[in-house]
C-alpha cells in the first residue's frame, strides 16, 4: 500500500505535532500516523495504525522483554539498544513505506525523536533494531488481502443491499471480508444475531427512527444530534487514538505498557473491520435510504439522509464495529471506562466525552441521526466489535512470568 499526500500539507499537519507536549515515544508516532491518514478512507487508516504500532511494539518489546512478541520469529535486540529509537525508526519505516512521497516531512518527524536522545551508540543500535523489526513488519502483512480485487453480486432479493444515491457506488471495499486478521481464528469465533425481516414490526419501527430523526431537514432531530451525527464523519481512528492518549495521560502508563496498548486496539479495531464487513458480505440489509423510498406504506421517494450514504450495507454498521473494538480494547487495557477525552473533527467542530462507553453510545445514536442505519445494525455491529476486543485483549501480546 503506497499513499501520497502534498508534501506540504503533511509537514503543516505534523509541525503542531511535533512541537506540542507528550508523554512519549509511541503518542508522538501515533499523533504523526494521523496526521498522515486523516484524509484516508477509514479501513486504510485502520490497517496503517495497526501496522506501525505492532511494529513499535515488537521493537520496544525485543529491548524490554517484557511480553511475547506479536510476530514470529520474535525480534531480538542488540545489547544497549535505546528502545525509544527502536519505536521511532519502527514507525518511521513502516509509515515511509505507505507514504514514501512523505519521506521529508517524516525525516523530520525521525530527527525530532532521536533528538531527544543522548547515547549515540543506544541511538543507533536502536535505529537498526527499529528499521529491521519495520521490515519484518512490512513483509508480514504485505499479503494481507486489503487491496484484492473481490467481486460482488447484490442478491436482488426484497430487503437485500443495493447501490444508493447520490454515488450508487458498487460494493468495491467488500475485500475487507477477505484481509487476514490478526487475533480472530474465524469468523464463527464471533457472532451476531441477523438484521431483522423487512417486514417485521420493529423493522418498521426503526425505520421510522430514521425517517423522522435521519432525513436532512428533520424538525426532531436536535442541534446537538445533528452535531453528532456530522461528527461521525471523522474517521474513528482520529477519535479512539485521542481516546487512548487521554488515558494514557490519566493513567500514567509507562511508554513500553502504551506500545502494547495501542497495539492492540488499533489491532483489535482491523480485526472488528474484517469481521464487520464479512458480515456485510453474507448478510448486507438495504440502506434506510432505499428502504424509506421503497416502502410499501408510507413511500417517499423524495426523502434524504443527513449525510450521503455510504456504499455498502446497512447491517452491520462499520462505524459502530470498530468503536466497539476500541471502546471496549481500552476499558480493558486500562482497567477502568471513566477516561474524559475530547476529539475534533476540521479544526472546527469538537465533541467532549466522559467514557468510552459514552462515546461508544452516542456513534451508536448518531448513525440513525444521520441517516445511515437502522437501530439494529447499529447495536449488534457495537456488539461485535466488543466481542472481537474480548478475544484480542486476552490473545495479545501475553506478559512473560
Amino acid at each position: 500500500m503506497k499513499l501520497s499526500l502534498p508534501v506540504w500539507a503533511l509537514a503543516a499537519a505534523l509541525l503542531p505535532a511535533l512541537h506540542s507536549a507528550r508523554a512519549d515515544v509511541v503518542t508522538d508516532w501515533n499523533v504523526t500516523a494521523l496526521s498522515l491518514t486523516q484524509s484516508s478512507p477509514p479501513p486504510i487508516e485502520i490497517r496503517t495504525l495497526a501496522l506501525t504500532h505492532v511494529a513499535m511494539f515488537d521493537a520496544v518489546n525485543a529491548v524490554t522483554r517484557t511480553h511475547e512478541a506479536y510476530m514470529k520469529p520474535a525480534p531480538t535486540a542488540p545489547a544497549g539498544a535505546s528502545a525509544e529509537a527502536a519505536a521511532a525508526a519502527a514507525a518511521h519505516a513502516v509509515l515511509l513505506s505507505i507514504y514514501p512521497q512523505q519521506k521529508p516531512a517524516l525525516d523530520t518527524a525521525l530527527q525530532a525523536s532521536l533528538a531527544k536522545l543522548s547515547d549515540e551508540g543506544a541511538k543507533s543500535a536502536g535505529s537498526a533494531l527499529g528499521r529491521r523489526v519495520a521490515e519484518q513488519c512490512i513483509a508480514m502483512r504485505s499479503g494481507d488481502g486489503w487491496n484484492a480485487r473481490v467481486a460482488y453480486t447484490p442478491p436482488g432479493t426484497p430487503g437485500s443491499w443495493q447501490p444508493a444515491p447520490p454515488s450508487m457506488g458498487t460494493f468495491a471495499s467488500v475485500a475487507w471480508a477477505e484481509v487476514k486478521p490478526f487475533f480472530v481464528k474465524s469468523s464463527t469465533e464471533v457472532t451476531v444475531p441477523g438484521p431483522l425481516a423487512v417486514d417485521s414490526p420493529q423493522y418498521l419501527k426503526e425505520l421510522d427512527e430514521v425517517r423522522r430523526l435521519g432525513g436532512r431537514y428533520s424538525t426532531e432531530r436536535t442541534a446537538d444530534q445533528t452535531a453528532a451525527a456530522i461528527f461521525t464523519l471523522l474517521n474513528g481512528g482520529q477519535m479512539w487514538n485521542a481516546a487512548a492518549r487521554a488515558g494514557a495521560a490519566a493513567k500514567a502508563t509507562t511508554m513500553p505498557e502504551n506500545a502494547r496498548i495501542f497495539a492492540v486496539i488499533n489491532m483489535a479495531a482491523m480485526d472488528a473491520l474484517i469481521t464487520g464487513w464479512e458480515v456485510k458480505r453474507k448478510l448486507g440489509t438495504w440502506r434506510p435510504l432505499t428502504a424509506i423510498r421503497a416502502a410499501s406504506r408510507n413511500p417517499d421517494p423524495s426523502w434524504e439522509p443527513l449525510i450521503n450514504t455510504p456504499p455498502h450495507p446497512d447491517y452491520v454498521s462499520g462505524h459502530s464495529v470498530t468503536s466497539g473494538a476500541w471502546s471496549r480494547s481500552l476499558q480493558l487495557l486500562f482497567g477502568t471506562d471513566a477516561v474524559p477525552f475530547t476529539a475534533t473533527f476540521a479544526g472546527a467542530l469538537t465533541r467532549h466525552f466522559t467514557s468510552f462507553s459514552q462515546a461508544a453510545i452516542e456513534i451508536e445514536n448518531a448513525r440513525i441521526w444521520a441517516g445511515i442505519h437502522t437501530r439494529t445494525a447499529d447495536e449488534h455491529g457495537l456488539a461485535l466489535g466488543r466481542q472481537v476486543a474480548e478475544l484480542a485483549v486476552q490473545r495479545a501480546m501475553k506478559k512473560i512470568e
